[in-house]
């Protein structure tokens, strides 16, 4: 358990990594910890070859200098060699290459609305913890590079240096188990059976996948667009997605009211629309953002405005919806969202967040529901 993976007084260090687990708001370190992973995309075109993926640079579908951190990722990783994990400029992990090979893994098509099928699989060594901290007590050890790529090699001294005494502690262990398989994206058709056998409307049914459709289109619309237009915008979203998805599902016009106190969108049990009847309330961000540190701010509205009533909060960028809960007569709210919608691919379990459905959580957006816990 505690044998070192190299001798580090009579071997040369072992080349050493760094991999951004995400970005501000889509941080999944948690992921690659859980499971001994780590992985990076786009990995929407299929296992990396140098041909398919320089293609995908020519039609302007990603950049070369992503491709580029693929390459490496996929060409010349070795086992045993040293991977510094990221959030933003701080290591947050240390790990080392497992003896196993690079693989594109399906399972991880959705992390946090990204593709992410290119995997390799990591030690992490969690015993360092605790000394990664306080080597950044005053500062991040990635925090003079301005800009980094997802995934290179690091040969600056600076980074380096701090490290040296805790790659000796570093030990070998068994792998921890990857995930399961995910289930396959629904049909449409499939997705209007299962909510009409969780007790929806066939009327509410018919209304809910005629928005999706209609979203869907405008979502590869969007994905035309040249990204200088900045659309959506938050406001489009509301307006273009989450608006219509709620008044298919029931939700009156009277009851929904947008821009209402600075929340992007309120829903309210009934007439007036005033505090004690808010039920939930939405924020909007543009499409793609990252969401994790959105749930603060709604959060915040909840309790400043002493919406008592009001045990639901819905995160979207117009394609994904994430849905946080609190029990009745609780203050705090669950740091983990309990619902997942990605309308693009509807699924009944989710790896990020984990365990999610999104049958689930399209039932628990209705106006029955709102009162209620998610199932």
């Amino acid at each position: 358990m505690t044998a070192f993976l190299f001798e580090i007084m009579s071997t040369e260090i072992p080349q050493v990594w760094q991999m951004a687990a995400g970005e501000a708001g889509r941080f999944y370190s948690d992921i690659f910890l859980k499971h001994d992973v780590m992985f990076l995309g786009p990995g929407y075109y299929g296992p990396y070859d140098a041909k398919t993926y320089r293609r995908a640079v020519d039609d302007g579908l990603t950049t070369r200098g992503i491709v580029g951190d693929i390459a490496s990722f996929r060409e010349n990783v070795q086992p045993g060699e040293i991977v510094l994990m990221r959030e933003g400029r701080r290591v947050v992990a240390i790990g080392v290459v497992a003896d196993s090979d690079y693989e594109w893994n399906e399972t991880f098509d959705d992390i946090y609305g990204w593709g992410l099928q290119h995997t390799r699989r990591v030690i992490w060594q969690e015993h360092l913890t605790k000394d990664l901290a306080r080597i950044q007590a005053k500062a991040p050890l990635f925090a003079r590079q301005k800009q980094q790529h997802t995934f290179t090699r690091v040969n600056v001294e600076n980074v380096l240096a701090p490290l040296r005494s805790l790659f000796a502690s570093l030990k070998q262990r068994k792998l921890k188990p990857m995930p399961n398989p995910l289930p396959a994206s629904l049909s449409l058709e499939a997705v209007g059976q299962q909510l009409f056998a969780r007790g929806v409307a066939n009327d509410a049914v018919v209304k809910v996948i005629a928005a999706f459709e209609r979203q869907r289109r405008l979502l590869g619309w969007y994905e035309q667009l040249d990204e200088e237009l900045n659309r959506p915008t938050e406001h489009e979203v509301v307006a273009h997605t989450v608006l219509p998805l709620l008044l298919a599902l029931g939700w009156s016009e009277q009851l929904l009211a947008v821009e209402w106190k600075k929340i992007d969108l309120a829903a309210f049990c009934e007439t007036p629309t005033v505090g004690k009847h808010c039920v939930l309330v939405c924020e909007a961000k543009a499409r793609y953002s990252g969401l994790q540190d959105v749930r603060e701010q709604a959060f915040n509205y909840v309790r400043k405005l002493k919406l008592n009533a009001c045990r639901k909060v819905l995160l979207t960028d117009g394609g994904r919806f994430y849905l946080y809960e609190r029990k009745s007569g609780a203050a705090s709210w669950d740091d983990q969202a309990v619902g997942y919608l990605n309308v693009e691919k509807i699924r009944t379990n989710h790896i990020a967040p984990p365990g999610t459905n999104a049958i689930g959580t399209i039932v628990a957006l209705t106006p029955a529901a709102s009162g209620r816990a998610i199932k």
